[in-house]
């Protein structure tokens, strides 16, 4: 598996699109070529990518249309321009895309890689916050129908509650996961001994809110689950938060 991450080339200048693909695969990086707008669309549309490097001045890009057509589609997936021939009406349309950078033919290698690796990791990164965001707001959601009047979970027998706290716990480690792969993203390196500081980022303000609404849920089902493992979690996760 490769960990560097996945890089699209589209460009119709092949002597250029396949050296600056040699280039990234030997920095351990998997690259996809496409030589013009619509090949690149279909690639991203059939693959999973972390980045686009793409021209300007290619069949199919009027108008900045792959950049436009990835905004939409494609998750916030960043693109990085290369173009012989910057003008000051693309480089304004740029900033309101995700292009994570707009460079100017011949391009420095060194400046490139640069950008390439900072704009794989903030991708990441962003992936990795919404997984987790997705999983905490499923679990919470869970856990209140689980926890509802109209469910028969506190009447439940042994067996049924402790298949109930395993769901419950493997969701929570599922999110302490993420959150570690989180902290790699963004750092590049080792996680930090506190990664829970990563709640402090400003999209981590929803991941602590999900967490308080669990730990009052907690708190208010106390008296119907009687559970030592459930009691055991809500510190848990209140020790999260006085970290983070």
């Amino acid at each position: 598996m490769n960990h560097r991450g996945r890089i699209l080339i589209a460009d119709d200048e092949e002597t250029f699109l396949h050296a600056t693909a040699e280039l990234l695969r030997r920095e351990g990086y998997s690259v996809g070529t496409a030589i013009d707008a619509d090949a690149a669309l279909a690639a991203v549309r059939e693959g999973s990518y972390d980045l686009v490097i793409s021209d300007l001045e290619m069949p199919g890009n009027e108008n900045l249309r792959l950049v436009r057509t990835l905004a939409e589609e494609a998750g916030g997936l960043p693109v990085i321009i290369i173009t012989g021939f910057p003008s000051t009406e693309s480089a304004i349309a740029s900033i309101e895309l995700p292009v994570a950078a707009y460079l100017r033919k011949p391009v420095q290698w060194e400046e490139l890689l640069v950008r390439v690796e900072a704009a794989i990791g903030r991708f990441r990164a962003y992936r990795s916050m919404r997984r987790t965001e997705e999983q905490l707001e499923a679990w919470r959601q869970e856990f209140h129908q689980a926890t509802s009047p109209n469910q028969t979970v506190k009447a439940a027998g042994g067996a049924q509650v402790d298949a109930f706290l395993a769901l419950t716990l493997r969701n929570v480690m599922g999110s302490l996961s993420n959150l570690d792969s989180l902290s790699q993203a963004l750092s590049g390196k080792a996680v930090p001994e506190t990664p829970c500081q990563l709640l402090n980022c400003p999209r981590g303000v929803q991941l602590q809110q999900a967490v308080r609404e669990t730990i009052a849920v907690l708190e208010a089902t106390k008296g119907s689950f009687k559970s030592k493992a459930l009691g055991d979690l809500r510190e848990r996760l209140e020790l999260l938060l006085q970290h983070a």
